[in-house]
Order: C-alpha cells, then structure tokens, then sequence
C-alpha cells in the first residue's frame, strides 16, 4: 500500500482486506510526527492479518532525525526503529483491560485506519537516553571542553580541574588539615572534674 492521503495521518487501508496475512509497506513525510527531532523519510513495514473483523498488525517503524550527542554535543543524523504491534477490533470484541494498543473501529462504516499517534508514540520511546553519535565517542575535555573526537590534547591530563572542583578541593584539604590538628579542647570527662573541683 502506499500513503497518497492526507500529509497529517500514517493511513491503513483496510478496504476489501483479504482474510489472512496481508502485507503493509508505507511510506511518509517524518516531519508529521510532529516531534523537533524527527525529519527526513519514515516508513511502515509488517503485516496486517485479518480473522473475521479482528485486526491484527505487526510492523517495524523507523523514521530520520537530527539528534544531540549526549556525550559530545555534537549534531548527528540517525534513524530511529521500533517495533510496531497493534490491534483494532469491533466494539462487539472491545476488551476491558484499557490497552493502549489496541483500538476499537466499526467494521462496517470504517475504510481507513490511521495509525500516525501509535508510530510517533513508538519511535519517541525508542529514542535512546544516552544517543551517542558513534559508538566510541570520546566526548568533552572536562578542562578545556574541546571535542576528543576532533582533536588530541592532553590538558585534561595535565591541568588542575578548574571552576567549581578547585574550589571544592580547598575545602577537601581544609577539612584534612583541621583533622590533624591537635584539639585542645578538654574532654568531657576533664569538664566535669573541673567544675567539681571549683
């Protein structure tokens, strides 16, 4: 099937579906998933089985995108995948236990099912939460912040840490030094006995 209707909506058609395994390949505009990150070509491949008026969908979504190394910072261009499992059955069918993935369609009026909302859900989740931009990214030099994928430096080897880590080293030494110091203040036990004595 190929989407030739609306540049807002991901559409199954489901017209004259044939009882069976029945294959779904689709292709859209990424920039309808109306997420920042994704744009470029999107697409839809699996297979839509039908039993009676149950539907059934099984596909890999994936869509482009411009994302954020989160190591570097640096702006890198990948594809994102996800699985895709869906099911739409007659409200005769209609199940109690609230799943998301499963929708109620009327088997009768409906020639259309739209399925952008379950494809943007899908590859917004399979978004890493540590997106690197190559697998041995070496990021940032916590010193100088220069890329270590762009350049080889060694200050962050060589220099005192800077900024907020000097400052928190002062107070590491402070802390020491006043552990080795002598306390010559009385013991409690010295206290009581003075004011005893007086």
């Amino acid at each position: 099937m190929k989407n030739t209707h609306s540049p807002h909506s991901v559409p199954i058609n489901i017209r004259g579906l044939n009882q069976g395994d029945n294959p779904v390949a689709l292709d859209f505009d990424a920039g309808v998933l109306d997420y920042p990150d994704f744009a470029g070509k999107g697409s839809v491949n699996g297979i839509l089985r039908r039993d009676s008026d149950r539907l059934d969908f099984e596909a890999e979504v994936s869509a482009e995108g411009n994302f954020e190394c989160t190591r570097c910072a640096e702006a890198f261009r990948d594809r994102i995948s996800a699985p895709l499992s869906l099911h739409f059955l007659p409200p005769r069918l209609e199940p109690n236990d609230g799943d998301p993935n499963v929708h109620i369609y009327d088997p009768l009026s409906t020639s259309e099912i739209d399925i952008l909302p379950d494809i943007r859900d899908a590859l917004i989740l399979a978004i890493p939460m540590r997106h690197l931009c190559r697998p041995d990214c070496k990021g940032l030099c916590p010193t100088c912040g220069k890329n270590l994928n762009r350049e080889q430096h060694d200050c962050h080897e060589q220099s005192e840490p800077a900024g907020v880590w000097q400052a928190l080293n002062r107070v590491k030494e402070r802390l020491r030094a006043e552990e080795n110091q002598p306390d010559d203040r009385p013991s409690s036990e010295t206290y009581a006995r003075h004011l005893k004595e007086n």
